[in-house]
């Protein structure tokens, strides 16, 4: 083989090595670029969904304020329609009061009022009742439209002490019969049973009779007589 063949090859051996070495060059520079891009990418989008889940979160929470937010607007919508209805009610009800007022107003001017007293005394100074008081009418046309009467009474009845009835020797009760004050029927009653202790009698007097002993002659002999006794122990009541 010849040197110039030799170096031709040799030339383009290199030439072809050399535009292999830039090639490669360019495109391990390229690979790294697109290689940091991709990180850099990567990175960024890493990033961007913290974001977006940020966002989600903050609008989902947005979205239950608003919710929330239409509902407190519901009610107090609600409500004020309701406070607004009251006051209309309310204004209607005082406009009625008015109308009443001067309804009545004209009323009473075309109204008469006059007030008569009465006193009637019943039976006489030791049992008697005493009926006092007034009517109240109102007169339109010369007829009696409304009347009221207010009466009281005072008096004394007077039916003497209660009746005493003996039940037994120291026992005793009250009796009120009934009675009648003219036609007025008095209910009688009764007490109740009023036990008295009976009286201890400490002292008596009165004819004795027993029997002494005689120390001289050692003989007993009866006596009599009128003696006085003191009764320092009750056994026995003999009344």
């Amino acid at each position: 083989m010849k040197r110039e063949t030799i170096l031709s090859i040799l030339l383009n051996v290199t030439f072809v090595m050399c535009i292999f070495a830039v090639r490669y060059f360019y495109v391990k520079k390229e690979y790294n670029f697109l290689k940091s891009d991709s990180e850099r990418q990567e990175t960024l989008i890493v990033a961007n969904e913290v974001k977006i889940d940020s966002l989600s979160s903050i609008t989902r929470r947005l979205q239950i304020d608003n919710d929330t937010q239409d509902k407190e607007l519901k009610k107090f919508s609600t409500d004020l329609y309701k406070i607004v209805k009251w006051s209309k009610d309310y204004e209607q009800r005082i406009q009625n009061l008015i109308d009443s007022i001067e309804v009545m107003k004209l009323d009473l001017k075309t109204f008469e009022s006059t007030t008569i007293p009465f006193l009637k005394e019943f039976g006489n100074n030791d049992n008697y009742i005493k009926v006092v008081g007034s009517t109240g009418l109102r007169i339109k046309d010369n007829k009696v439209v409304q009347s009221k009467t207010i009466a009281d009474f005072e008096g004394k009845l007077d039916f003497g002490p209660p009746q005493i009835e003996q039940l037994d020797r120291y026992e005793f009760r009250a009796i009120y019969p009934d009675n009648q004050f003219l036609n007025l029927k008095i209910k009688g009653g009764q007490s109740e049973v009023i036990k008295l202790k009976p009286p201890r009698n400490q002292i008596s007097i009165g004819p004795m009779f027993g029997v002494t002993y005689n120390q001289v002659t050692g003989l007993t002999e009866p006596i009599w007589g009128i003696g006085v006794t003191y009764n320092l122990v009750k056994l026995w009541d003999w009344k």
